[in-house]
């Protein structure tokens, strides 16, 4: 039997809410990722899994109108996407292979409920930085998804099965009379730009600029071999120019460990249209100083962020390239975050973005009522 109104509306104002926090938390928690930390973080993360599967369970036993069993089947992949993200942290066999599949079901729990972001202020909410919750008139042009249909997200042979595309996120409020400033976001080792799209998401949405999330061709980024991954990215500059109105003085190239390294090798070029760069937790390669590369990096804008705790890439080589890059010459900012290990420090987005471009240093402020 299809459920009440006020059944409906009580299992879904309990399961969202529950679905919301249970993200926002994975996402907190995992800012401590380290492979020697897996239990305290399961710890952490444990009780917020037990109150959304309780509510799951009783969402379940929930039957949808035909008019809106969209919207319920969406609310229950979510919510399964992140119960296995939950899962792959709090059961007590986790391992180092199950943080990283954690981390992708909880990408993947994101991009499924943020479907329904039109529909549902607290999911609007969630997918905007905490200083622009209260912006009901951001929310609302946001929600809206603009004048036209190249607004929101967009892909572009970027299915998780494929390699080489990218993922877009255009504003739905974007002013084509005004340049608009880029960030483009390139992914750790075996990621996928489909995923690494939502570490930046909030922020874009929130202070209006366009986002790109690239896949590298391979596993990885172009750092050893044949060079498959610039031609690529020079390619998507080019499509920007071509589609929007770009800020050509506000370009970002920003970069996640091996994305970081790939972000230093690829701005390493003559005319190179990347103005900004933003490496975190990368290293720089050696091919940069034996080939003569980094002098391309002279008066090069550059924001080198990197945690004190990294496992993969110890802090001592962010001092060996903030040295190297010092010494060329390079405009370097560089921020040494304490107890941050090997993750994406996005608390640093916001300083970040206010060096890149002072008109984008703060979200919107909220309406005045």
């Amino acid at each position: 039997m299809t459920a009440t109104d006020n059944e409906l509306m009580a299992s879904i104002t309990r399961t969202v809410p529950a679905l919301l926090t249970t993200m926002e938390a994975f996402e907190q928690i995992q800012a401590n990722m380290h492979p020697r930390h897996i239990a305290q973080m399961g710890n952490a993360l444990l009780p917020f899994e037990i109150e959304l599967q309780a509510a799951f369970e009783e969402f379940c036993q929930i039957e949808f109108p035909e008019d809106i069993a969209q919207v319920g089947a969406t609310i229950r992949d979510a919510t399964r996407y992140c119960l296995r993200a939950c899962d792959g942290l709090t059961r007590e066999d986790a391992e180092f292979g199950e943080m990283m599949k954690a981390m992708r079901a909880h990408c993947r729990a994101q991009e499924i409920i943020y479907t329904l972001a039109p529909a549902m202020t607290p999911v609007n909410q969630y997918f905007l930085e905490p200083s622009a919750r209260a912006n009901r008139d951001l929310m609302q042009v946001l929600a809206s998804g603009g004048e036209t249909q190249q607004r929101g997200i967009l892909s572009s042979a970027n299915a998780r099965h494929e390699r080489g595309g990218f993922s877009t996120y255009i504003p739905e409020n974007l002013d084509p009379s005004t340049p608009v400033s880029v960030v483009i976001a390139l992914h750790g080792g075996t990621g996928h730009g489909a995923d690494f799209l939502w570490s930046w998401l909030r922020e874009a949405r929130s202070r209006g600029f366009i986002l790109v999330a690239p896949t590298s061709m391979q596993d990885t980024w172009s750092l050893m071999g044949e060079e498959h991954d610039l031609p690529r990215l020079l390619a998507i500059v080019d499509y920007l120019r071509q589609s929007w109105r770009i800020d050509e003085q506000h370009i970002l190239l920003a970069g996640m460990s091996d994305g970081a390294t790939y972000t230093l090798m690829a701005a390493s070029q003559p005319n190179s249209p990347f103005t900004h760069l933003a490496p975190f937790s990368g290293v720089l390669h050696p091919d940069l100083v034996t080939q003569g590369r980094l002098q391309h990096l002279k008066n090069k804008p550059i924001y080198l962020v990197h945690g004190t705790e990294d496992w993969m890439f110890p802090v001592e080589a962010a001092h060996m390239a903030k040295a190297e890059l010092t010494q060329i010459g390079a405009n370097l900012t560089y921020r040494e975050i304490p107890g941050l290990s090997h993750h994406f420090a996005r608390s640093e987005c916001p300083a970040m973005l206010q060096w890149f471009n002072p008109a984008l240093s703060e979200p919107r402020a909220p309406r005045n009522t």
